[in-house]
């Protein structure tokens, strides 16, 4: 059995998750201690439980210490098969974050999968619902992957309530992913969306002013995307992608109470504007978001400095592994599995 520390690093979720992954791909059981050592409320969060349970269900697996609090984890699983899968993570957790355990294993099953799983769709300390499919989505399918996503409803947090739909096919043909440079600028395109009760305030165009505020002087916006939605708690949320010549980078921001919404677009603006004056091809968060795949496909990505994130699913590849490194400024994995 493999046997990963579940305190390296920063010691959060991400470990749990990306262990649990590869164990289902490569049928090797594994033992995660240590679960979330670096948290203030360490061990597992109902949404850590729920992706272990789903995992459990895609390949018909068996697990120890499934258990809210729980420290430690035995996970060792079985096939990986087709079928339908519904997940409720409960409440405002977020549907994101479970999907980056689940979806791999989802690529590997014997036939079809699809997946409803219901939760926060924009949250806090998560990836939005449109940076998965504006961001995330378009870089996967440049490896091959062919996933269908949809937003049935939009979950914000405290209540969430959001539910997404993900239909994914056998994972046939890989391609690596050769990603040093982002190439010229083609524009950038925006989402944001309001909860309905804050439409008189027209919170979702007043975080697109407080974005183009910032952005247009400097570059084309040409997508503006705007949106009120039904939803169970009043909340917002704004994605922004600069979309490249060989690559795409993602921010996404969520509105807060006592933040005002131009605030809201603006920071999204900051952060990208930042991203964009940093050479690599990728942002920060979707390093380590893709690195399971180059893992898995080969590739490489220029990166000059590696997340938490990143660091731990490095880690976790190696345990397992998997030939990926880390050195003169790049992500590396020249070997296809």
């Amino acid at each position: 059995m493999i046997e990963v520390d579940g305190s390296f690093g920063e010691g959060g979720g991400q470990i749990l998750r990306s262990s649990v992954a590869f164990s289902a791909l490569t049928g090797k059981p594994v033992r995660i201690s240590k679960i979330r050592a670096g948290r203030t409320n360490p061990g597992l969060m109902p949404q850590h439980l729920k992706a272990l349970e789903a995992a459990l269900q895609l390949c018909n697996g068996e697990a120890t210490g499934l258990e809210a609090g729980s420290m430690e984890v035995c996970f060792t699983p079985g096939d990986i098969m087709g079928g339908r899968l519904d997940v409720d993570v409960g409440t405002a957790g977020s549907v994101t974050l479970v999907l980056q355990c689940i979806l791999p294993i989802a690529l590997h099953a014997d036939g079809r999968v699809e997946l409803e799983l219901s939760g926060g769709t924009d949250v806090n300390w998560s990836p939005s619902a449109d940076y998965f499919h504006h961001a995330f989505k378009p870089l996967m399918e440049r490896m091959g992957c062919e996933v269908e996503f949809d937003v049935l409803e939009r979950g914000f947090y405290p209540r969430g309530g959001g539910r997404i739909s993900v239909r994914v096919r056998p994972w046939k043909n890989r391609r690596l992913l050769d990603l040093m440079e982002p190439g010229e600028l083609l524009g950038v395109d925006v989402y944001s969306v309001a909860s309905d009760q804050l439409r008189e305030r027209d919170v979702a165009g007043r975080q697109v002013k407080g974005f183009l505020k910032m952005v247009s002087p400097h570059h084309d916006v040409s997508g503006i995307h705007r949106e009120y939605v039904g939803s169970q708690s009043v909340g917002s949320s704004f994605t922004a992608v600069a979309v490249c010549e060989n690559s795409v980078k993602g921010v996404c921001t969520l509105g807060e109470r006592g933040i005002k919404a131009e605030d809201v677009g603006g920071k999204a603006a900051d952060t990208l504007l930042s991203e964009l004056a940093n050479p690599g091809p990728l942002d920060v968060h979707m390093v380590d978001q893709i690195m399971p795949y180059i893992a898995l496909a080969g590739g490489r990505i220029r990166s000059s400095a590696l997340s938490g994130h990143a660091r731990a699913n490095l880690e976790v590849a190696r345990i397992f592994g998997y030939p990926l490194r880390f050195e003169e400024g790049a992500i590396f994995n020249d070997v296809h599995h």
